[in-house]
């Protein structure tokens, strides 16, 4: 019985091929976004699947209270707590504490590369199965091992990097003592380099003092053991909690610890802060909305053709029940169509996703999952699933016909008041796309307004160098004589990366505020064209004295209460508790680092030990291919064994801001549910073009023209998308109010990107309603009068 089901459906399909195209291309679209989203859900549950006794493994989860009531809950914890809970608790078989750093560069005198930092101890590689292809751990100071991937990066591919170093700016060389062999990149573990926790204990003095309780620098994970129950664990660290405490009293705050089992760390069901590389349910459900959205939209225009060609199918489902159907019969039959369409979409979705994992590299998009035979499990049964849905609600209408009212002629599609409900799906799938449209058109203003604005410093003209060593002046007074420089300033760490935080007050007895920190000199303040509200720049010098002097912002005299900007110059304040400094400076407050953070203080100070960043403000018209050559002379001069390292400015905050690839694929998303939109306008056009065919006849007979006629057919469908954009227009329009409150630092809403949205979406629907219509009205009367 199932197989005559199919093979009706399959007759019914190559019978009507125009609206069967339309659905299957309109699924197809769809579901390569649906797969998608699948294989990121999937890979969400195989994060650190590698690692053995994973069911022993817990981490320990902060939750920080201050004396106000607030309360925090962090994935990290003290520094000190591992090392207690290891020694002093029997039922813990092993204990480890890793530290994550962000934008770390090391160089090989040759090149320059930015790595993804983690501190480790020794125990971890003992916890966890991270493998050494050769060498041994970093115990020492200064001592690191190396990704498989990350040594062919900085020694080639036959070269055995083990004792060989590495050097970073600030802290120095570091050797390597072993190379990992190579791990799943989906783990939260990510990183290019482990760097021995001796380095950080080296680094961070105060690391294993009582204050280090109230920083939660660290992640801690523990390993029970075998005979050792969880809730020994819970006893271990409430007491920790408690004793550890004692030390948080003059912080105004407590601390409560517990666990979170391994298993249950991906997806993260709670939110927690300094949670890195492991994905929120929240983004989750976001990732699916818009897969969700687009795969409605097409099941729409399946609901839609289905309902549209309800009358010319009444006439089967009349004569099916007269012969003794029943309902359900009916129903199966329709929806063993539908799931033959979804299936046949899934096999060219399929082939589509391939296309997209060719052309769109995404870092976070995962291509590929373990488990295989679940991710086709999953496919198979959303194709019946979608199938289904998309099929279920035409079934249930036509399979509700009167068999006499049908066979009489005078039973009509289903209808929502004075709107049918197949225009109502038209008006819903236009708006849907102008909405998103309008949203992606938003996204992609922010975004090129980060990546190119010039409002907060300048980036235009500015050709920046990474220093080599601190005998840098030589080259700085060669470089000045070159006709296309302007000014040269020193920086530590050029605006839009991360900078150093130092603690800042108004008084030595006062409690240490955060502030962004940057060394700096007078040059470069005036090449990034920062706006002074009060006082002057820093002095300039050339010495290798620090200077007391520093600029501050408008949000630091904020902070410290130092009054209004001008009577905050002349005033001290202390620099990480010791250090006495004198304001001689506040910047207007602007965006240096991230556009969605909150305003925060900031410090600028003239500090050579801290120098790395020669700043180059270049004349205007300067050709950047010549002046590239002619600096890379001069460096080789100074530095004959040593690759330079630089950018032009503009260029690398516009490839920093701006998420090419994930404009992409919202791009193909947003031309998707369009392309899905018309084609759905398209199958209706066309089936009510041929339910008229007889009137066009007749009405071309008494002497209508072609443009009279295309008139005709053409207004209702007009009405359709004057209602879609009267619903759509004002809710894209505050929509971008809604993304622009994301940003603390935002462009303003685009209401000319807007109408050219609009009148790109707009005439593209008018097109595929005239052109059929037209053709239509071109039709020779006496072939149309003898259509039954």
């Amino acid at each position: 019985m199932i197989l005559n089901y199919i093979k009706i459906a399959w007759r019914n399909l190559l019978k009507n091929k125009t609206y069967s195209l339309i659905n299957i291309l309109g699924l197809s679209l769809a579901i390569p976004f649906a797969l998608l989203s699948f294989m990121q859900l999937a890979g969400t549950f195989e994060i650190d699947n590698f690692h053995n006794d994973t069911d022993r493994i817990y981490r320990i989860i902060t939750d920080e209270t201050t004396t106000e009531g607030n309360k925090t809950s962090y994935a990290s914890s003290p520094f000190l707590l591992a090392e207690n809970l290891k020694n002093n608790y029997p039922a813990i078989e092993n204990a480890t504490k890793i530290r994550r750093e962000f934008s770390w560069e090391l160089n090989n005198r040759l090149k320059t590369l930015r790595v993804n930092t983690l501190f480790i101890e020794p125990s971890f590689v003992e916890i966890f199965n991270f493998k050494l292809a050769a060498g041994s751990l970093p115990i020492e100071p200064n001592t690191l091992i190396i990704s498989n991937e990350m040594a062919k990066s900085f020694f080639g591919e036959d070269t055995n990097p083990v004792g060989k170093t590495l050097n970073h700016q600030n802290y120095g060389a570091f050797k390597i003592t072993g190379v990992l062999k190579p791990f799943k990149r989906n783990t939260q573990f990510r990183s290019d380099v482990m760097i021995s926790m001796a380095t950080y204990n080296q680094i961070n003095k105060e690391a294993k003092s009582d204050k280090s309780w109230g920083e939660y620098e660290m992640h801690t994970f523990v390993k029970l053991q075998k005979s050792a129950k969880p809730q020994s664990l819970d006893l271990a660290i409430h007491q920790m909690a408690q004793s550890s405490n004692e030390s948080l009293k003059l912080s105004k705050k407590s601390n409560q610890f517990r666990k979170q089992a391994f298993n249950d760390i991906s997806p993260a069901v709670e939110e927690l802060s300094n949670n890195p590389y492991v994905e929120s349910m929240t983004d989750i459900i976001f990732n699916f909305s818009i897969p969700l959205m687009i795969i409605l939209l097409a099941g729409f225009n399946y609901t839609n053709l289905t309902l549209a060609r309800s009358l010319s199918r009444s006439k089967e489902v009349g004569v099916r029940k007269v012969m003794g159907a029943f309902r359900w019969q009916i129903v199966f039959q329709f929806i063993c169509e539908a799931i033959i369409i979804a299936f046949i979409a899934l096999f060219l979705g399929f082939v589509f996703l391939q296309i997209m994992k060719e052309f769109i590299q995404i870092n976070w998009v995962t291509w590929e999952v373990e488990n295989q035979y679940l991710i086709w499990l999953l496919f198979v049964g959303f194709a019946i699933f979608l199938g289904a849905a998309a099929g279920a609600m035409p079934a249930w209408i036509l399979s509700n016909f009167n068999p006499a009212s049908v066979l009489k002629g005078v039973v009509s599609p289903a209808s929502f008041g004075k709107i049918s409900f197949r225009k109502s799906l038209i008006v819903i799938q236009f708006v849907v796309s102008m909405v998103f449209i309008f949203w992606i058109g938003h996204l992609y203003n922010q975004f090129k307004y980060m990546a190119t604005e010039n409002e907060n410093y300048n980036r235009k003209g500015i050709f920046n160098i990474t220093l080599a060593d601190n005998k840098y002046q030589l080259m700085i007074d060669e470089i000045s004589k070159n006709k296309n420089v302007g000014k040269i300033g020193i920086t530590s760490q050029p605006f839009g990366g991360i900078t150093a935080q130092n603690g800042i007050k108004a008084h030595i007895n006062d409690e240490n505020q955060a502030t962004y920190y940057y060394s700096a000199d007078k040059s470069y303040i005036e090449n990034m064209h920062l706006k002074f509200v009060a006082g002057n720049n820093i002095p300039e010098s050339k010495s290798d004295s620090t200077s007391n002097f520093i600029l501050v912002n408008e949000k630091a005299v904020q902070s410290l209460r130092l009054g209004t900007p001008q009577e905050a110059i002349g005033k001290t304040i202390f620099l990480n508790n010791k250090a006495e400094m004198r304001i001689s400076g506040v910047l207007q407050n602007f965006c240096h680092y991230n556009y969605q953070f909150e305003i925060q203080p900031l410090v600028f100070q003239y500090n050579p030990s801290q120098f790395h960043i020669i700043s180059i403000q270049t004349n205007k018209n300067t050709d950047e291919a010549q002046f590239l050559s002619e600096i890379k002379a001069l460096w080789k001069k100074h530095y004959p064994y040593e690759q330079m390292v630089s950018s032009w400015y503009e260029k690398e905050l516009y490839e920093h801001y701006y998420p090419a690839e994930d404009m992409k694929i919202m791009g193909m998303a947003s031309a998707v549910i369009l392309i899905i939109a018309v084609m759905g306008l398209f199958g209706i056009v066309i089936y009510s073009t041929e339910k008229r065919t007889k009137e066009i006849g007749i009405r071309k007979v008494m002497g209508a023209s072609e443009w009279q006629i295309v008139n005709i057919l053409s207004k209702s469908f007009m009405k359709l998308l004057l209602i879609a954009s009267l619903i759509s227009i004002p809710i894209g329009y505050f929509s971008g109010f809604v993304i622009l409150k994301l940003f603390v630092f935002h462009t303003k809403i685009d209401i000319g990107m807007m109408g050219l949205f609009y009148g790109v979406i707009f005439l593209i629907a008018m097109f595929t309603i005239g052109i059929y219509t037209y053709r239509a009205s071109l039709m020779n009367p006496a072939k149309s009068l003898k259509v039954e």
